[in-house]
């Protein structure tokens, strides 16, 4: 009889040096919109705008005397900043075993350490309705998109209905009315199925360029613009869409983000990722978002 498997002793373990992770890490809106410096942990700007005339020109009479045109006047805003941090620990018998797939497990939790604080951000932008300056037990939080965006809010007084074209091309127009130039659609992925279900002679789907976007992305050509649709699933509403111009906001750093190692107080080794940052809104009504839609 032939020896078998089942009866040998001491056979080499088959585990694959390949770790599989596979928690969603794209951060699209985090790494679509551009970033400046903040100098306080409340980060102020101004909004000016134009002062246009409310119907056709009436013209000037010949020679009339010159009269002032008032000038609007400019809108100071600002946001906190918040404190992002991800802190890791590896004893260090861990550090020193052969582990399969990580050649250093101290460096493998670093680099997940800096996957994870990005998504924090990703997730303050959409997430965070409001901004709360903080004392000595409450941590600072900044306002994220829902906080500034209230010009354009296409709501249905709490009552659920279906996204549908006219309904997405509204909210396009009110930005694109107001200044803006929309160049994202940020949705969950429900609505996400909803938007390429849109089959109007007006509507075309093209493929994007691809590595543009960490995301899954389609481009929309509405009739004020082109624009991506992102199917977002860190955490975005899914009764809600945003429609954004990303040249219309900035990640204002006050601290940027740094790693730093912790000082050792037992067998262990471990580090920190931490960083303090706000969101700039800089005229918000270029924006835009549509709610109470059918989650």
């Amino acid at each position: 009889m032939p020896v078998l498997t089942y009866n040998v002793v001491g056979r080499r373990e088959d585990l694959s040096d390949i770790i599989t992770n596979i928690t969603p890490e794209d951060t699209p809106i985090y790494s679509a919109i551009g970033s400046t410096k903040a100098t306080n942990t409340y980060h102020e700007w101004l909004e000016d705008s134009l002062n246009l005339p409310t119907g056709a020109p009436a013209g000037v009479l010949e020679g009339a005397e010159y009269v002032e045109n008032t000038p609007p006047v400019r809108v100071r805003k600002g946001n906190y900043t918040q404190i992002f941090r991800r802190v890791y620990k590896v004893s260090g018998t861990q550090e020193a075993v052969a582990t399969a797939g990580v050649k250093s497990e101290l460096k493998y939790q670093l680099a997940k350490a800096l996957k994870e604080v990005a998504i924090e951000v990703e997730r303050a932008i959409i997430l965070n309705a409001t901004a709360n300056a903080g004392n000595s037990t409450t941590p600072r939080t900044m306002g994220g998109i829902p906080a500034f965006v209230t010009t354009n809010v296409l709501a249905n007084g709490g009552i659920a209905r279906a996204l549908t074209e006219d309904l997405l091309n509204q909210a396009i127009m009110q930005a694109w009315e107001r200044g803006g130039s929309p160049k994202i659609v940020v949705c969950a992925g429900n609505q996400k199925r909803v938007i390429s279900s849109f089959s109007s002679n007006v509507t075309k789907f093209v493929e994007a360029e691809k590595g543009v976007l960490p995301a899954s992305i389609d481009v929309y050509d509405s009739d004020f613009g082109r624009v991506r649709v992102i199917a977002h699933r860190q955490g975005m509403p899914n009764n809600k869409v945003y429609v954004l111009d990303t040249d219309l906001w900035k990640v204002a750093y006050l601290r940027p983000f740094r790693k730093e190692n912790i000082p050792e107080t037992g067998d262990w080794m471990g580090g920190v990722v931490i960083g303090e940052l706000t969101l700039e809104a800089r005229a918000e009504q270029g924006n835009a978002i549509i709610a109470d839609l059918t989650p």
